[in-house]
């Protein structure tokens, strides 16, 4: 592997291929789209959780978590933390969730090969969202765990039983000059490019790329493709507020302006994907296919800037250079105030990078999942004024936004 922070183009391609080892000759597991027992990644994620909560809901599974823990106790005790934080833990599900300690990252998921083989014998339908989202790390850093994790997921659906495979991807594998300002069809296989920026971006490619050789091997297996995933619709509720969009909002609100920008803004809410992934899965028809998950009206930024002015922040519209010398005025003049310092810092950081929100997106299909949700009643909210005054709210809440009038 090349150095920290760099990547060559060779280990790209020669990382996308799929251990020889792994096959799907194992018979089906009986029961992949009325699950009796359900293999969940990422319960500690913000889309995880919610996920879990929608397989409870609407299957009477019985949901083995992978924790990151020391042993048992720990891992549960991590696992209901987090849903409490969302409101989302009811006691009556205690025996239907299971947390399990382990390792994404590490050979046979850190498992003792007992266990290993009891969930791989015993789960007929595997969620895998687990993965690192740090937009700063390098492609050799999260290589481990987004790579290795896929890779040993993609191991653990073939042991035992074949178990079909639901993968959280990212549409920014497709943040490439080969789709700029084109037509992005879901059925598109994502091609690789020097312009595919970050370590992020790469490492998800890398994995999607996995899931592509498993499914050419005989593994059943759908991709979900998302682009930023926002707080909850209804309540705000979130724990992912390092996207540069969060970050660039919040900026503007502490140093009063924002800048001028001709682009649209997409996002879409966790609840919604969630209810969707979940819906998806459950039906025979779409296994085996890839699902884009993008606003389909997306949101001017003026328009955006002027609901986030409305819930009460005063801010004016400045030139983006102009924007970007006050945000570092600001900067200077923060000696003596650490915690404003350190975040003006990180949008000044955010910034210099931006690609995920000024990319020129190319037109996105949206085919597949149109029909697989057709009759659910599942859609996207719109952005608009009540949507962005509960994310505000939220974001109040955890204390990410300061009150108003301060």
């Amino acid at each position: 592997m090349s150095a920290i922070g760099t990547v060559k183009e060779e280990d790209v391609f020669s990382d996308a291929k799929l251990d020889p080892a792994i096959c799907y000759d194992a018979p089906r597991s009986k029961f992949p789209f009325d699950p009796r027992h359900i293999f969940l990644t990422g319960a500690t994620g913000l889309l995880g959780a919610y996920l879990l909560d929608e397989l409870l809901q609407k299957t009477g599974a019985e949901v083995h978590c992978l924790v990151r823990a020391e042993d048992a106790e720990a891992a549960r005790q991590r696992l209901i933390k987090h849903l409490t934080g969302y409101e989302l833990w009811l006691p009556e599900f205690s025996s239907r969730v299971h947390a399990v300690p382990g390792d994404i990252a590490l050979p046979h998921l850190g498992l003792a090969r007992d266990v290993y083989d009891e969930l791989a014998a015993k789960c007929d339908v595997i969620f895998h969202s687990a993965g690192s989202t740090n937009m700063a790390m390098p492609y050799p850093r999260l290589k481990p765990t987004n790579v290795g994790g896929t890779e040993e997921i993609l191991r653990f659906a073939g042991a035992l039983t074949t178990k079909p495979v639901h993968y959280l991807s990212t549409i920014a594998i497709f943040f490439t000059d080969a789709y700029e300002g084109g037509f992005l069809k879901e059925t598109d296989t994502p091609v690789y490019r020097d312009s595919l920026k970050g370590g992020y971006s790469r490492s998800k490619w890398v994995s999607d790329r996995l899931v592509t050789d498993a499914q050419d091997r005989g593994l059943p297996a759908s991709v979900y493709r998302p682009v930023r995933i926002l707080g909850h619709s209804k309540t705000g509720a979130t724990n992912d507020l390092n996207d540069v969009l969060p970050l660039l909002l919040k900026g503007c609100i502490l140093i009063g302006q924002y800048p001028a920008l001709d682009i649209k803004v997409t996002m879409v809410p966790v609840d919604f994907v969630s209810e969707a992934i979940v819906h998806l899965a459950r039906q025979e028809s779409q296994i085996g296919k890839a699902f884009h998950f993008a606003h389909p009206d997306p949101i001017e930024w003026c328009r955006l800037m002027s609901m986030l002015t409305r819930t009460g922040y005063p801010m004016k519209e400045v030139a983006y250079e102009d924007w970007r010398k006050h945000l570092k005025e600001q900067f200077r003049e923060s000696v003596g105030q650490p915690e404003r310092r350190s975040f003006l810092s990180t949008v000044t950081l955010a910034m210099t990078a931006p690609h995920f929100l000024f990319y020129n997106r190319p037109k996105m299909d949206f085919t597949n999942i149109t029909e697989g949700l057709k009759g659910s009643g599942i859609v996207c909210p719109p952005i608009d004024d009540a949507l962005i005054s509960t994310y505000v709210a939220g974001w109040q809440r955890s204390g990410f936004l300061p009150p108003l009038g301060t």
